[in-house]
């Protein structure tokens, strides 16, 4: 399905000169930006393989954790901590690709399985289909839209 260029403008638009300033790892990834959370089940980097081989792979207690792969991933997404995003691409398949002033890029994907909803933009953070600005439930299927670069959130209104 081809992205409008509006969906993809928007998305571009709120995310390119942002940075966010903490981010929680558990069943995914949420990146707290000034405005919004950018979730995601699952997040993407050719530096994952740096982490793995230096960390991962030489840490014993890195073999033990129910996860080594997010050790990784966390640490690709702690190394962009207030970093600014510097170019977002809305791919064909609907992931999104952010590019960082430090030159990581990360790939929000839209291939992981077993999921109802892929990557999402919410006030808060949270399930998507609770309130979110913008969300991807499934490749070509993203359904809201950014607000313009005016939006701020309302801190009177519940969670997402």
């Amino acid at each position: 399905m081809q992205h409008t260029m509006t969906q993809a403008d928007n998305i571009r638009d709120a995310l390119v000169g942002q940075f966010y300033s903490r981010f929680a790892a558990s069943g995914g990834f949420d990146l707290y930006f000034d405005d919004f959370v950018l979730s995601s089940w699952e997040i993407v980097s050719p530096d994952e393989e740096i982490f793995n081989s230096l960390v991962v792979g030489t840490y014993p207690p890195a073999h033990h954790t129910a996860n080594p792969e997010r050790i990784a991933k966390s640490a690709v997404v702690a190394a962009c901590l207030d970093i600014p995003v510097v170019a977002v691409e809305l791919l064909a398949d609907s992931s999104l690709l952010l590019t960082f002033s430090n030159n990581v890029t990360v790939r929000v994907p839209t291939d992981t399985p077993v999921v109802d909803w892929h990557w999402a933009i919410t006030e808060s953070g949270g399930d998507p289909y609770t309130g979110c600005l913008i969300a991807c439930y499934a490749p070509g299927d993203i359904q809201g839209s950014m607000p313009n670069n005016s939006f701020k959130p309302n801190p009177h209104q519940g969670g997402a």
